[in-house]
């Protein structure tokens, strides 16, 4: 599924993000989480249903660190 959403520029981003919250898995469940979210109308998220803006605002909002997956992280 994410083969579609994510682009061969933003690898290295991802890269990154997983190495910063503690590998894929981790990473893979908050943008889930935050998605999960947005789609359901939670959250900052201006109304879209384009799956690519909010994959890109969601790894911004985890790149600010504003996304935990709980409170005792890693």
């Amino acid at each position: 599924m994410f083969k579609s959403v994510i682009r061969d520029s933003q690898v290295h981003r991802i890269e990154e993000l997983a190495a910063k919250e503690g590998g894929y898995f981790r990473l893979t469940s908050l943008i889930q989480k935050r998605l999960r979210e947005a789609i359901r109308g939670g959250g900052a998220f201006a109304p879209t249903q384009n799956m690519n803006t909010l994959f890109e605002l969601t790894l911004d909002e985890i790149e600010k660190g504003l996304l935990e997956l709980d409170a005792q992280k890693k």
